[in-house]
């Protein structure tokens, strides 16, 4: 190969790392947007969407259903992988605003692939108040495509998702979760 050969490959080369480098920013850019009714999602689901019925199994190694969870009383429900510092930054935060009073312990309820051993370990090492459940089929993934970890999804009593974030950072607007659960 020519000089004027090497120069066209290493350009192409460059311009591809570049190019790959400007994707993975911007995905982990992307990652710490909330959703809102009016912004375009790259979430399975979008507020106002009706929360699926999922199977789920507790602690204990029972059967039950994700809406039977939320259905007439609201939640927030976190997806979280134990394996995912920010995963656990969210898990925290939702338990200081049950410790402080913003939402009460019930309207809290994170889901994860793991089996109930590894969320019995998890829950008891950080102290949450809120149960953790196993989706042991990846249902939500798999039919559902959340992918996203951490998120949390506001569901409110009538099943109806009010929100969708993966900030883990952000405080918690207690009057507004609130509202939302109770919508």
């Amino acid at each position: 190969m020519n000089a004027k050969t090497w120069r066209s490959v290493a350009f192409v080369v460059v311009v591809l790392v570049v190019a790959a480098a400007g994707l993975r920013v911007g995905s982990s850019l992307r990652k710490r947007t909330s959703v809102t009714p009016t912004t375009e999602s790259r979430f399975p689901f979008k507020p106002g969407d009706v929360f699926p019925d999922v199977p789920l199994t507790d602690s204990l190694g029972t059967h039950v259903g994700s809406v039977a969870l939320v259905q007439g009383k609201g939640a927030v429900v976190l997806f979280l992988d134990p394996n995912c510092h920010g995963c656990l930054d969210m898990a925290e935060r939702w338990e200081r605003a049950v410790a402080d009073g913003v939402v009460e312990p019930e309207h809290v309820i994170a889901v994860t692939r793991d089996p109930a051993v590894v969320n019995n370990r998890y829950r008891a090492e950080h102290g949450f108040s809120y149960p953790l459940y196993t989706d042991s089929a990846s249902v939500f993934l798999m039919q559902h495509g959340v992918t996203e970890y951490p998120m949390e999804m506001v569901v409110g009593a009538s099943g109806t998702i009010r929100s969708l974030s993966t900030d883990s950072k952000t405080p918690i607007d207690g009057e507004s979760i609130r509202a939302m659960i109770a919508q």
